[in-house]
């Protein structure tokens, strides 16, 4: 026994080697276990009850489906044999089918067994068996299982019926998936599906297409190809006027009527430009004339029309330019504004400026663009960033419209709703592969992605009529009476039922078929029915018109009273003349058999009188064909 053990456990770490590469259980086909067996051929052939030996199991499984798989076992062993002593050395070798409860990945997967075998005796006598069990996989780490089983096996040669019990482990085999790659005919790391520009090398920021100055404009789109720009002005940078701020002066005069005090004026005797601070184009400043003198200007001002000379014209804010050129008479501002105030000195007006008291810059209406990127800082999610507009101003490496500090996947295009990440469907059913139960193979979303070949909206892996349209009550199977029993094991499928797809018996008929098995009497001694039997079978045979779909099994029992062959005729003789008087009432003999068991099969002790009664007795059970 010990030496078994030691054996399995050398076998298990050798298979545990062997598994080192199955990471992943989920989808694996493959399996292979080991087991301690113990072997008994002795309680089956009454030969002094259960003796077990020892052996030990090898076997590989191969799935199918995620539920129904074939497996090889190979078993060695020892085993007392036609209840000798001695131990005898049998090999043998079966094909068996499983169907496995559950799914792939359940913490217990029960499982059912059946199949065919040989077995060859000390490898010189053999004998064809049929093993038939049960077992229960629990599930201890990613892809291996403890593992108990029971097996009866039947065999075609006497004697050698037998029983086995396995203990030991299953290990699940999985490769690591080959996945290939996206196509990227440039090698630019963007993949063609992804790529503006598939046949040149270019960036991510850019799309994939070139761009030298590396300022997310692509080179066929940006004005300014080796400047970095912002998309707004086409690849060009923005530069914002700064212009000074004249100092505000009191004014009473404007001599040469061109809307500039004198005080400030160049040339206050000739009309001129405000750019020109008073003088007119092509005209060098003149030094001040004496007062009341009129100067004809050598070229007419293109800015400003000539005024009347006058002294003591209106400037009611007194910032150097007269109400009547002044854009703003009421608030004192620099000439060069026209008059208009400019509080953050930006070039930009009060009155038109969104950020009065902020410098910034007149594309953006005065508003400030700290990190010029073309997006004002108030639009601007990533103010000290330089980004994109499709980003709010943030980074976008992949130009997918999700900004950097919130894509998964920054250097692929991806989809905002995926967290920037592509959305992968290597099945090409149109189930993401996060959402797909089987991502591997095509199959409807009312199936989770799963292959449902029959269309009934139960997958083929959990479907027991893959090809048959069913119902999910059925497991996938037609249940033509609708009481969720298949119709291939319904025994009454077209009658809605609980006892094997057929109507159960009633309490009350159970009932009364309990109480004839002690009150159908005999004569004592005989196989003679007493008078008063007769209404009891007569309500039997009625409730065997009932229900048509049983048949019914009569056993004849006695106390242990007398010899015992004589109490098994006995027994079996009532049985049959209950057996005679049902079938001349009209029971089909088809549907009823008899038997006698005498004194085997007692309900109560034979050592009372009370107990002697209970076990004289005719049973009548029915059950459905």
């Amino acid at each position: 026994m010990k030496k078994s053990i030691l054996c399995a456990a050398m076998v298990l770490c050798m298979l545990q080697a062997s598994v080192s590469f199955a990471q992943d259980e989920s989808a694996s086909m493959n399996g292979i276990s080991a087991k301690v067996l113990f072997i008994d051929y002795n309680k089956l052939n009454d030969f002094g009850g259960f003796k077990p030996t020892n052996g030990l199991e090898l076997a590989y499984l191969r799935n199918i489906t995620p539920n129904i798989g074939i497996g090889i076992p190979l078993k060695v062993g020892l085993a007392t044999l036609d209840g000798s002593d001695d131990k005898t050395t049998i090999l043998s070798l079966d094909a068996t089918a499983q169907y496995q409860f559950g799914t792939p990945e359940s913490f217990l997967r029960p499982y059912i067994f059946g199949g065919v075998g040989m077995v060859f005796e000390q490898f010189e006598e053999n004998n064809a068996q049929l093993p038939l069990g049960l077992g229960l996989n629990v599930k201890v780490g990613k892809s291996s299982f403890f593992s108990l089983q029971g097996e009866y096996r039947y065999s075609f040669t006497e004697f050698r019926d037998n029983l086995q019990i396995g203990i030991g482990w299953h290990f699940k085999l999985k490769p690591q998936p080959r996945v290939d790659g996206p196509l990227d005919t440039d090698a630019d790391g963007l993949p063609d599906a992804q790529d503006y520009c598939p046949n040149e090398a270019g960036t991510a920021l850019a799309g994939g297409c070139p761009d030298t100055d590396d300022d997310g404009v692509p080179n066929g789109e940006d004005d300014c190809p080796t400047v970095k720009g912002p998309a707004e002005t086409r690849g060009c940078p923005t530069t914002a006027p700064v212009t000074p701020t004249a100092p505000v002066v009191p004014a009473t005069a404007d001599r040469d009527g061109d809307g500039i005090n004198d005080s400030l004026d160049k040339c206050p005797d000739v009309p001129g430009t405000i750019a020109l601070k008073g003088c007119p184009p092509n005209t060098p400043a003149q030094t001040q004339q004496p007062a009341n003198t009129t100067t004809i200007p050598a070229t007419t001002p293109t800015t400003l029309p000539a005024q009347p000379v006058a002294s003591g014209v209106l400037d009611s804010d007194n910032d150097g330019l007269v109400d009547n050129r002044d854009q703003c008479p009421d608030a004192a501002g620099p000439i060069q504004l026209l008059g208009c105030p400019d509080t953050d000195g930006d070039g930009v007006i009060d009155k038109d400026d969104r950020c009065p008291n902020t410098a910034g810059v007149a594309l953006h209406s005065g508003c400030p663009d700290t990190d010029k990127d073309g997006i004002a800082d108030d639009n601007d999610n990533c103010p000290n960033q330089a980004g994109v507009s499709s980003a709010n101003g943030c980074p976008d490496a992949d130009g997918d419209g999700t900004p950097d500090n919130r894509d998964n996947c920054p250097n692929e295009k991806g989809l905002s709703s995926n967290n920037g990440c592509p959305v992968y469907d290597a099945d090409n059913d149109g189930l993401p592969d996060k959402d797909d139960a089987c991502p591997n193979q095509a199959g409807p979303s009312a199936t989770k992605g799963c292959p449902d070949t029959d269309g009934d909206g139960i997958a083929d892996r959990n479907d027991l009529c893959p090809t048959e349209a069913g119902t999910t009550g059925a497991s996938g199977c037609p249940d033509d009476d609708g009481d969720n029993v298949p119709n291939h094991t319904d025994k009454c499928p077209d009658i809605k039922g609980t006892n094997q797809g057929c109507p159960d018996i009633e309490k009350a008929d159970k009932d009364f078929l309990l109480s004839a098995a002690k009150n159908v009497q005999f004569e004592t001694g005989k196989a003679t029915l007493k008078a008063q039997s007769y209404a009891i079978l007569e309500k039997v045979a009625e409730i065997m018109t009932k229900y048509p779909r049983y048949d019914i099994s009569i056993d004849g029992h006695t106390d242990d009273t007398g010899d015992a062959g004589a109490n098994r005729i006995l027994s079996e003789e009532r049985a049959s003349s209950c057996y005679q008087y049902l079938l001349a009432r009209g029971v089909e003999a088809e549907r009823m058999n008899y038997k006698g068991y005498g004194e085997t099969r007692p309900v109560a002790s034979n050592s009372t009188t009370e107990g002697k009664e209970k076990n004289r007795r005719v049973e009548f059970n029915m059950y459905v064909r």
